[in-house]
């Protein structure tokens, strides 16, 4: 592991410690001072301790969310300031009211928090986080001056916006960029020496890969919108952060974040908020929320495999090939629905698709069954779906799981919607699938990768049951 991307992880564990240093000074100053203790004991108790490491836990979370701890970041000392204080006071206001919510009516017959204990680990804990950011931001300064730990960027446009941000960042080595080379759709030779043209804009993933590419930053003319739209949605890994000059932004992005380079402004381009910490979060949720439907549904099983097996030949759960995350293929599970063979007899179907673009749906198909029917009206037939979530192939919520055929028609910006893993229910689903086209479909996808968070998963899994409920878009 390097140590650019390593001192996140040791901040979070510095962090750490100093929650505990927090909480032993706490300590230090009831042992000085008794009466700070508040209760009868005069010295604080095994419930203080958890409650104030429970406030170190919040404060940690909150510090989290706000990416404090992703391996591509920049400590900087206003960011830090307003985020480290930020979480402290939403830690203290939740810790203050649990205190009183917790004496009234749960330990008030032999328990009073400290409120100067609060206080006083809120000051202290405070205060160490941000010594601790200081000391970070300082020390990430003077190794990028020295020219360690800096980031790849690649120049896409040799033009003179280009040369502009080359000029700009070499001359200010302590931002932490090295600009590796340009890429650009004309230019026969590098504008600068020191920083080759490494190939054409089509070339930009594969020159990425090859010089372990680690930013992109645009810096083409207005009018190369489009090749700018290939660039953001396909052209590169999803770990490269892609960054816009604001002279050549002219594509509507859901979401954009300014960041200043000592005087010379880029856009962020918001490609997903699905860092390590939240996808190991919406992990936990995907295989809790999977236990709970399976062991729910579990008599809802036998009945339907029943149902299957006494109507129609064939196996009860079917077997479909589709693409996941990364366009890596999966074996996706439902109750069967159609008759056997029924993938086989789709291509004398193709004239009557009643759906657009590279999908195929058909109302009346005549392949589902009498029981298939019965299966897609309630949603029932997507059920084994849930163990495709247990394997890790897919997640409660995202977008459509597609077909690789369906893929292979798929444009530069459908591609984005491989980003993260595919979903048992989506936007798309509650959002009327039935009136739907294929670019709508992908523009809800879109919208969720770019905008993903705890509280939208949640919200669309609540509108899921009704929308299953009263059988819409189902058929």
């Amino acid at each position: 592991m390097s140590g650019k991307s390593s001192l996140p992880r040791w901040i979070f564990l510095i962090d750490i410690l100093a929650g505990i240093c927090a909480i032993f000074f706490v300590y230090l100053m009831v042992y000085i001072e008794p009466s700070l203790a508040v209760h009868s004991s005069a010295t604080l108790t095994t419930i203080d301790y958890i409650f104030y490491a429970s406030f170190v836990v919040l404060t940690l979370t909150s510090i989290a969310l706000g990416g404090d701890y992703m391996i591509s970041k920049r400590y900087s000392r206003l960011t830090d300031i307003s985020l480290v204080l930020r979480s402290v006071i939403i830690a203290f206001v939740l810790l203050v009211s649990s205190a009183f919510v917790l004496e009234d009516f749960i330990v008030s017959e032999f328990h009073e928090f400290s409120r100067p204990g609060i206080l006083m680990l809120s000051i202290s804990f405070a205060l160490m986080l941000l010594a601790i950011r200081l000391v970070a931001h300082h020390t990430q300064v003077r190794l990028f001056s020295s020219g360690s730990w800096r980031r790849k960027m690649v120049i896409v446009g040799a033009g003179p916006q280009g040369v502009k941000v080359y000029d700009h960042l070499q001359s200010k080595n302590w931002l932490g960029v090295k600009c590796i080379g340009f890429v650009d759709q004309s230019a026969s030779k590098s504008p600068v020496e020191g920083a080759p043209l490494l190939g054409r804009v089509e070339d930009l993933a594969t020159v990425v890969l090859d010089q372990d590419g680690e930013e992109i930053v645009i810096a083409l003319p207005p009018e190369d919108h489009i090749l700018m739209e290939k660039i953001v949605n396909n052209g590169v890994r999803r770990d490269v952060k892609v960054r816009i000059i604001p002279d050549s932004f002219a594509y509507p992005y859901s979401e954009i974040n300014i960041q200043e380079y000592d005087g010379l402004a880029m856009i962020d381009v918001k490609q997903t908020n699905l860092d390590a910490m939240h996808s190991g979060l919406k992990r936990f949720m995907d295989i809790l929320l999977a236990i709970i439907m399976l062991i729910i549904h579990s008599p809802l099983w036998v009945i339907t495999v029943l149902l299957i097996r006494t109507t129609s030949k064939g196996p009860a759960l079917y077997r479909q090939t589709r693409l996941g995350k990364d366009g890596e293929s999966f074996e996706m599970l439902k109750f069967r629905s159609m008759v056997e063979g029924a993938h086989e007899m789709r291509n004398n179907l193709k004239r009557n698709n009643e759906a657009s673009g590279p999908i195929f749906k058909m109302k009346d198909d005549p392949r589902v069954t009498r029981t298939g029917r019965l299966l897609r009206r309630t949603s029932l037939d997507e059920l084994p779906q849930f163990l495709n979530v247990l394997q890790g192939d897919m997640s409660i919520v995202g977008p459509r799981p597609p077909l690789p055929e369906e893929v292979g028609r798929y444009q530069s910006h459908h591609l984005k919607r491989l980003a993260v893993r595919p979903g048992v229910t989506g936007l798309w689903q509650v959002s009327g699938r039935d009136r739907r086209d294929f670019e709508e479909m992908s523009r809800l996808d879109l919208y969720y990768i770019e905008n993903w968070s705890i509280r939208l998963d949640l919200k669309i899994i609540l509108k899921t049951v009704p929308t299953v409920l009263r059988r819409e878009g189902a058929y």
